[in-house]
């Protein structure tokens, strides 16, 4: 069985084959860009574009998915402000994909526990301005203000834009958020928001069922995650 720094370095040099495959197929595509030739010349270089994003992509999702395995396996019980090794990686992937929705979760959470909270807002406001319609960066952005910067009118703010017009990638999660903004709400003295976010956590709760599945945040409900 190969080593953790084994596989790390593999997962690594894979992703650099990948992004010299993406600059030679973006200078390939230049180079076949025809001068003067206006029309042809922007589908080309349209087309150039849109193959360099399809391997800058699957590049931060090979990095992710190769690593993120490894650490759970080898790491799974570091506290998380220890786990700074996973923050190059991070910073990798957000660099090649910036809707890679998970890293810009994690990140903030790792920094703001080291710390370090200007630069955890920096990520987490990074995050939801790339992604604007993520209901896990909205959420994560919220709570990480209300806990490390005390800032509830923008806590709330962000809290009011998810529950508006955010998208959730299963009910649980969406669950596991308005627990966050009730608690949030509460906090503000919105009783009346906190109350909505009650109404709509037990609708879920009867979507969802009796259990709530593995890897929700808020098991013990005071809006704080359980990292």
């Amino acid at each position: 069985m190969s080593s953790p720094t084994t596989r790390v370095a593999s997962a690594v040099l894979i992703v650099v084959l990948l992004a010299g495959l993406a600059l030679a197929g973006q200078a390939g595509t230049d180079a076949l860009v025809p001068h003067g030739v206006s029309d042809t010349g922007a589908a080309l270089g349209r087309a150039g574009f849109a193959y360099l994003t399809g391997l800058r992509i699957f590049a931060a999702a090979v990095m992710w998915n190769r690593l993120d395995p490894v650490f759970h396996e080898y790491y799974g019980a570091v506290p998380l402000q220890e786990q700074i090794y996973m923050l190059p990686t991070i910073r990798m992937v957000i660099a090649l994909d910036p809707q890679f929705v998970e890293a810009y979760y994690v990140a903030p959470w790792i920094l703001a526990r080291r710390g370090d909270s200007a630069a955890a807002f920096e990520v987490a406001r990074l995050g939801v301005t790339n992604n604007p319609r993520s209901g896990l960066l909205r959420a994560s952005y919220a709570q990480i203000l209300w806990l490390y910067d005390g800032d509830f009118d923008e806590a709330v703010h962000q809290a009011d834009l998810a529950v508006e017009s955010a998208d959730w990638d299963r009910p649980a999660q969406q669950h596991d958020a308005y627990a966050v903004f009730g608690a949030i709400y509460r906090a503000a003295g919105l009783e009346h928001k906190s109350e909505i976010m009650r109404e709509e956590i037990e609708r879920l709760d009867e979507l969802i069922g009796d259990e709530m599945p593995a890897g929700t945040h808020d098991h013990d409900g005071d809006g704080v995650p359980d990292h």
